[in-house]
């Protein structure tokens, strides 16, 4: 994959918001480095003074757009909310991504949906099949426009196009064109496989003709898509931006996320008042942006280009909920003292014939602590974790029980995703002369609600996995 373009070498104007500039750089680094950096290190690839890093770093924390850990600066996924924005707006992947799906599971094979961003292509939706030999395209990758199926289909304006490991030894695509109402090309869909399950000419021959109905289908739902404007709304709350170390990057950043699929293109009017600034501040803030290339006036209006994903999309997107819940696990266990864990149902062939699987743990340091490694299973009926998994949406608030041994007790909550059904359990267990379910009950709830809120940041337009 490529890493986002470099920002445009020509001098910025006067009125770009400078320490903007320098936030969104920061945020592209740790983009192309995974999600992970070492602030010395942003300091080094950025060029910028380390106390300037540090700044902009605790602006983006303040936000929630990133996690410092000691000396390590990490992508969170409240930043999701800008990629969402952006997703959203392009109205493509939410309307045709289960269109997408059903292709791929017709097919077994991974099937991505793509649009330009400028002379390349940006992915907006992506299903893959789980093999040995898996695809690790993510929404929000960029790939070179001659170099890709989806490329060749925008740059050509040809109705079919084949890669034959044009990106990679062994990876193999053909795409379509998806049309809007007036013809023009919107998307391009593309089933993605390898050498190992078909040849190029194979791969072609056998997504004909699936491929071509699921872009009639696609073309179908783009001509009858009426999404009706909203009124424009401030959806940036002030109050988050107080005590921002960098006032204009937190500013800055608050007029990436009013734009939607209602909304997708705005005055300038309307997106000071969405974002809750002074219009000139709005004014400044799209200058940059339009620089930068990430977004474009039209007309009056101004609309997100595909080149806002790149501000963290790709490493988020491919995260699961054991990783979410990671550092609100470990602050549990730090407040109560005590080892906190999450888990899955996982049936498997015991006496039982039903189990849980643990996916994250954090025990304390302590003489006496529970000792459940991730990956440990046990039924379902000696947990409250289990119970709660068991119970599904009628677990309610949560469960207190005893085991999973003799001198052991456990205390769980539900951990629901975006449709309210319960993904995990998260569970605090102790010898049982410790604690109170109460105290417990309310720390676990507010745990679980933390995660819950990620969680629906980040499975908006990607799939989440529980485990």
């Amino acid at each position: 994959m490529l890493d986002l373009p470099s920002p445009p070498v020509d001098q910025p104007p006067a009125e770009a918001v400078a320490p903007l500039m320098r936030g969104l750089d920061v945020l592209r680094r740790l983009t192309d480095a995974d999600g992970t950096l070492a602030l010395a290190e942003l300091a080094r690839v950025t060029g910028l003074a380390r106390s300037t890093v540090d700044r902009i770093c605790a602006t983006l924390a303040h936000l929630g757009y990133v996690r410092l850990d000691g000396r390590d600066a990490s992508l969170a996924p409240p930043l999701m909310a800008v990629a969402n924005a952006c997703l959203d707006a392009l109205r493509v992947p939410g309307p045709l991504g289960p269109l997408a799906d059903a292709l791929a599971a017709e097919l077994d094979e991974s099937v991505s949906i793509a649009v330009p961003d400028g002379d390349d292509i940006r992915f907006v939706h992506q299903v893959l099949r789980r093999r040995a030999l898996s695809i690790s395209f993510r929404v929000g990758d960029l790939l070179p426009g001659e170099g890709s199926a989806p490329g060749i289909v925008f740059a050509r304006g040809v109705d079919r196009a084949v890669d034959d490991q044009l990106v990679e030894p062994g990876l193999i695509a053909v795409a379509a064109p998806v049309r809007g109402a007036d013809g023009a090309v919107v998307c391009a869909v593309s089933v993605v496989s390898h050498t190992s399950r078909h040849t190029a000419r194979s791969l072609a021959d056998v997504v004909r003709g699936p491929l071509e109905v699921c872009v009639r289908r696609m073309e179908q739902v783009l001509r009858g898509l009426r999404v009706p404007p909203q009124p424009v709304a401030g959806v940036v709350g002030t109050g988050v931006l107080d005590g921002a170390p960098v006032q204009s990057l937190a500013r800055g950043l608050g007029v990436l996320t009013v734009f939607s699929a209602a909304r997708p293109a705005m005055t300038l009017s309307e997106i000071a008042g969405a974002a809750g600034l002074a219009r000139a501040t709005a004014r400044r803030a799209l200058i940059t942006y339009e620089h930068l290339g990430y977004v474009r006036q039209d007309g009056r209006a101004y609309r997100l280009t595909p080149r806002v994903l790149g501000l963290g999309c790709a490493p988020l997107s491919r995260t699961t909920v054991p990783r979410i819940a990671a550092p609100h696990l470990a602050a549990l266990s730090e407040r109560l003292g005590e080892s906190v864990g999450l888990s899955v149902r996982d049936v498997g062939s015991g006496e039982s014939g039903e189990f849980v699987r643990c996916t994250a743990r954090v025990a304390p340091r302590r003489v006496m602590s529970v000792d459940i490694g991730v990956g440990a299973r046990l039924g379902v009926r000696v947990t409250a974790a289990g119970r709660v998994l068991v119970g599904g949406a009628g677990a309610g608030d949560g469960v207190v029980a005893e085991g999973p041994e003799d001198g052991l007790w456990s205390v769980a909550v539900p951990v629901r995703g975006t449709d309210g059904v319960v993904v995990s359990a998260l569970d605090v267990t102790a010898h049982r002369g410790r604690g109170e379910p109460g105290v417990w009950l309310a720390a676990l709830r507010e745990t679980a609600e933390a995660i819950e809120s990620e969680l629906r940041a980040t499975s908006r337009f990607v799939s989440v996995p529980a485990g």
